[in-house]
């Protein structure tokens, strides 16, 4: 007995709608999985998709940080897949079973995709040996998770240079602090609290102090004193006065160290991107770096770290203009690299290592189009040979401010991993706490691949010839 013919054109119009919502469910799929996967997406959202998160960190490529949300928030184009095949499985139950499998077939590929980023982040947490939480992947997958939303520090002036008044944020310590650096009043008077001063990013013409919250009151919480500073932006080229400002901000908290609580033998300094090139090159003048002249702290003796960190690096100008990386870099240098060549040597932290460098981390993505992965290999490298102990943290998967997403796998690696360097670095000078790790955090078979990884990508670590510097002005 045939249905009537009311019924056979119901079903068909429902199998319709339902294949056309699966196939268009699917393409979405893709064009999502697309930026990814690819290394230059065909089709991107607009930047201000990313404004959508509220403040976001200046960044040089807009459309660069787009394609990170994308890889890091990767396990939301899971759920979307997911509800993608239950769609294609409603479809070919009306009858649409053509339609259903090209949809489900692409759904199946946009879930594949859409597992790389966790299954890498899963061998690198395992070999750097820290935890990985689906947990806070999922409450936290946002820039300030809602512990940090009503936290807010206190601001300081710490230099007035050309006119300009350069602030910082001080985060201090709750009372309930969680980290190993807790101490009581008492202590604190005696002892001193270690301190992290952090260097923002923007490509030396943008950016502002405090852009990553969570991370300072995070570093807050486990006990530590942040100081988070502002420092002279290009226009006009300012490749003396930034790297003057940094050093200032490390004398300032050196001669505030009473005020605040922090022991001045135990500062570290931290940096992202444009910010780590100027906290790197700081850290390595052992402590003979020159504040800017208005630097508020009078008579700056020293302006040497305990340790420092550095996040996605520009560690040599001088080949990352070559390659064409950061094109609007001349601006902070003052001139192109064919005209002042040796600033561009003198400003790369690869030019003033020697053994007695402070410790150094070292976190970078293996897709970062802006600064690419080799800058930090380079570098790691060359602590490598000068004995330095040093730690690099490797994200295959990741981009340029990958740490943006307080749950993401990306910023959970690395805040584990320098949450222990930290604590190795900047313990208390008594005996008990010594015992320091290996110069280097990788074995030599790791050392030999990075070696190779470096000669495939053809990256040489050639120095500029020492006549450049005469053209340096």
């Amino acid at each position: 007995m045939k249905p009537p013919n009311g019924v056979v054109r119901k079903t068909g119009w429902f199998a319709t709608v339902a294949a056309t919502a699966a196939l268009i469910w699917a393409v979405l799929g893709l064009l999502w999985a697309q930026v990814i996967v690819l290394p230059n997406p065909l089709l991107l959202p607009p930047t201000s998709f990313a404004e959508l998160l509220g403040r976001i960190p200046a960044t040089p490529r807009p459309d660069r940080f787009v394609i990170m949300l994308f890889k890091e928030t990767s396990l939301l184009l899971s759920a979307y897949a997911l509800l993608g095949l239950v769609l294609c499985a409603l479809a070919a139950r009306a009858g649409a079973r053509k339609s259903s499998i090209v949809a489900a077939a692409a759904c199946a590929a946009a879930l594949a995709v859409s597992l790389l980023p966790g299954v890498q982040a899963t061998r690198t947490a395992s070999a750097e040996g820290v935890p990985l939480s689906l947990s806070r992947y999922v409450s936290d997958l946002s820039p300030v998770p809602k512990r940090f939303a009503d936290r807010s520090p206190g601001t300081a002036t710490y230099a007035r240079s050309g006119g300009e008044l350069l602030k910082v944020d001080v985060w201090e310590p709750p009372d309930a602090a969680e980290g190993p650096w807790r101490r009581s009043g008492q202590e604190v008077a005696a002892q001193g609290r270690p301190a992290v001063i952090v260097v923002h990013g923007g490509g030396w013409r943008s950016g502002e102090r405090s852009d990553f919250p969570s991370w300072d009151a995070w570093l807050a919480d486990e006990g530590y004193v942040v100081f988070d500073i502002d420092y002279r932006l290009a226009p006009p080229p300012t490749w003396q006065a930034a790297p003057a400002d940094v050093a200032c901000a490390v004398g300032w908290v050196k001669q505030n160290a009473a005020r605040y609580g922090v022991d001045p033998a135990r500062v570290a300094l931290m940096g992202r991107s444009a910010g780590s090139q100027l906290a790197l090159l700081t850290a390595y003048e052992g402590g003979r770096a020159t504040p800017a002249p208005g630097c508020a702290a009078r008579d700056v003796g020293d302006t040497g770290v305990a340790a420092v960190a550095a996040f996605y690096a520009p560690t040599d100008l001088s080949r990352l203009s070559s390659m064409g990386y950061l094109p609007g870099m001349d601006g902070f240098v003052g001139g192109s690299l064919g005209a002042v060549p040796g600033r561009y040597r003198k400003l790369s932290p690869v030019s003033h290592l020697d053994s007695h460098d402070p410790p150094t981390f070292l976190a970078y993505g293996g897709d970062d189009r802006i600064v690419p992965p080799s800058q930090s290999e380079l570098l790691g490298e060359q602590l490598d040979e000068a004995g330095v102990s040093h730690r690099l943290v490797e994200l295959p998967w990741a981009n340029h401010t990958f740490d943006f997403l307080w749950g993401g796998w990306s910023s959970q690696i690395t805040r584990s991993a320098l949450k222990s360097f930290l604590e190795n670095h900047l313990q208390d000078d008594r005996p008990a706490a010594l015992s320091l790790p290996a110069p280097s955090h990788r074995s030599h078979e790791a050392l030999v691949e990075l070696r190779g990884k470096r000669a495939t990508r053809g990256y040489s670590a050639t120095p500029i010839p020492a006549q450049a510097a005469a053209m340096m002005s």
